[in-house]
């Protein structure tokens, strides 16, 4: 199996036929990789093939017509490709009684690492920083296995020279501890920062410190934040009203506050809004959007559901992934904030609904 799922270029660099060439080959060998190791999957892709799915050699030619797997199997099967030991990712179940699992292994957690630590250099630099945890600490502790709130905040740990964490639990959930504040603040000393919380943490957060004074936060710093909208949407928040709730305390540019999407199907791919406003596809990743009624791919402008394709996971079949999301690719190639690649928004979550099929072919 290739290793080398980067080569010495920038994230966002390298143009669409060099893009496809890499890729394609090193998702070539996962598909074969992983239908080795993972008898379910094996399932899956033969039956793609049946119904015309092409070669693993062939996939370079249209990395669109790769199989995914949709998160939905995560939830309903023990999908793996590893029998070592394996830590285990469970998402959050807001749309379903269980939640998805998933597996990682160290070599797949050392590339996740390392492709977070890539992108996110890439928009906020690499040099390492006191971290502002807008969460518990208990959300992080234990080694076999953690939550979609542990996995997002450790997928910044490699940026952070030090940890704040500065919520406790509360009667109604996590709250702000102005105490703890207090002393990472002092700890800090004017530097510059990295902050993360969960996107409606993080606001809940900043609600109850709207009357805090004195508050005052280097200009280099900078606020990220993941996670479902849904909550904020009920309260009609949108993204300009989030910015300045968390931003303006701190007096910082509203551009400071950073949403980014992923998955924890997909932990190491994490895709940050640019100055633009859109999400940037590092050339070992892809997206794809699917349109809702027939699966076929949808065309720019057009809203689909997002399939999220990485080069990173050998644990589990995990790699191309079809999510319960909705997005929309807004450019093909070249950003003007200096970004090649795909770029794209996302919508939210789709109604609820099942992909068809998919459970029965598994069950083989």
């Amino acid at each position: 199996m290739n290793n080398l799922f980067v080569q010495d270029v920038g994230p966002f660099s390298m143009r669409p036929q060099e893009k496809a060439a890499f890729l394609g080959s090193r998702l070539s060998e996962l598909l074969e990789y992983h239908v080795e190791r993972c008898p379910q999957y094996a399932t899956l892709v033969a039956d793609w093939r049946r119904t015309g799915g092409r070669e693993a050699d062939n996939i370079v030619d249209n990395i669109a017509d790769y199989p995914f797997v949709p998160v939905s199997l995560f939830k309903e099967y023990d999908l793996r490709s590893s029998r070592e030991e394996l830590a285990v990712i469970q998402s959050s179940s807001t749309t379903s009684t269980s939640a998805a699992k998933v597996y990682v292994d160290k070599e797949s957690r050392k590339r996740q690492t390392r492709s977070a630590n890539l992108i996110l250099a890439d928009f906020i630099g690499a040099e390492r920083r006191p971290y502002l945890v807008f969460d518990l600490e208990s959300t992080v502790r234990g080694t076999k296995g953690f939550s979609a709130r542990g996995a997002a905040i450790l997928a910044l740990a490699h940026m952070a020279n030090e940890f704040h964490f500065v919520m406790v639990e509360g009667d109604n959930g996590p709250e702000i501890d102005l105490d703890a504040l207090s002393a990472a603040l002092a700890k800090i000393d004017g530097r510059p920062f990295i902050a993360y919380g969960f996107t409606y943490l993080l606001y809940q957060a900043h609600r109850a410190m709207s009357e805090l004074s004195g508050l005052e936060a280097h200009p280099d710093s900078v606020f990220l934040h993941s996670g479902g909208w849904k909550k904020l949407t009920d309260i009609a928040v949108d993204k300009p009203a989030f910015n300045a709730t968390v931003a303006e305390p701190w007096r910082l540019a509203h551009e400071r506050v950073i949403d980014f999407y992923g998955m924890v199907e997909q932990i190491g791919i994490v895709y940050p809004d640019c100055p633009e406003g859109v999400k940037h596809v590092p050339y070992w990743a892809d997206v794809i959007m699917r349109r809702a009624d027939t699966l076929e791919p949808a065309e720019p402008g057009e809203p689909g559901l997002i399939q999220l394709i990485s080069s990173l996971p050998l644990a589990a079949p995990n790699h191309s992934v079809l999510s319960e999301d909705l997005g929309c690719i807004v450019q093909t190639n070249g950003c003007a904030c200096g970004r090649s690649g795909t770029a794209f928004v996302f919508r939210g979550r789709a109604p609820r609904s099942e992909t068809r099929g998919c459970s029965d072919v598994v069950r083989r």
